[in-house]
């Protein structure tokens, strides 16, 4: 089985100071964004960081989930769940899981030729 990280995802409590943030400081470009009811929610930075808006949270800054883009999707969603006290979210889609510390995972199928790729740079 070949994995790698698609994205990692954080929450943070003030989504515009951390857009500014990461676009002055590191020149991270916004390169997606979610609103719902007129309010930014997300963004997702090239690179690979997703940012959710979360100004109430005492626990901001910390990680929210990480994707991750498994080659075989239905293989590695049996064997995470058949190993113990990891489980499907409920209300969620299958691809999401949780582990038993709490780390949430996003499963992602890879791409056939981003797998060509993930192997040649795996083999050198």
């Amino acid at each position: 089985m070949i994995a790698h990280l698609e994205h990692a995802a954080v929450t943070v409590r003030d989504l515009e100071w951390s857009i500014r943030f990461f676009a002055e400081v590191l020149g991270m470009q916004v390169t997606r964004r979610k609103e719902q009811d007129g309010v930014l929610q997300q963004v997702w930075l090239d690179g690979g960081l997703q940012l959710i808006a979360s100004p109430e949270n005492h626990r901001a800054g910390q990680g929210h989930h990480l994707g991750i883009v498994v080659e075989d999707f239905q293989q590695a969603l049996q064997e995470m769940l058949a190993c113990e006290g990891v489980h499907s979210m409920p209300g969620k889609p299958e691809k999401w899981v949780e582990l038993p510390d709490g780390l949430v995972l996003e499963l992602f199928q890879a791409r056939t030729e981003a797998l060509k790729t993930l192997k040649s740079l795996t083999l050198k």
